[in-house]
């Protein structure tokens, strides 16, 4: 991490990140690569394109995760949280009651 750029900590491990004015609930990307689905299936999470939009993947065979897709709800260490596409791109997790979207 640069020495010049504002972090904050994550708020589920505890780790460094940097700051986002926009997400400051936002985790950071070791906990995000952790994500499950509701049922506990790892999970791999994309933009659709350049132009929007969010996917989740079964992390084991690549197949869709229709669950996490459609209403984002992701497990971490058991903890539920919210995914989706981030403003100008990008996935963030965040908590589930966060009012940045």
């Amino acid at each position: 991490m640069n020495d010049d750029q504002p972090t904050t900590l994550c708020p589920h491990d505890g780790a460094p990140r940097p700051r986002s004015h926009r997400y400051p609930q936002a985790l950071c990307n070791a906990c995000g690569d952790r994500s499950t689905d509701l049922a506990g299936r790892p999970i791999e999470m994309y933009n659709v394109s350049m132009s929007g939009g969010f996917k989740a993947l079964h992390a084991d065979d690549g197949t869709q995760c229709d669950q996490v897709t459609a209403d984002g709800q992701v497990l971490i260490d058991g903890v539920r949280y919210r995914a989706g596409e981030a403003y100008m791109g990008g996935i963030v997790v965040q908590p589930k009651d966060s009012p940045h979207r």
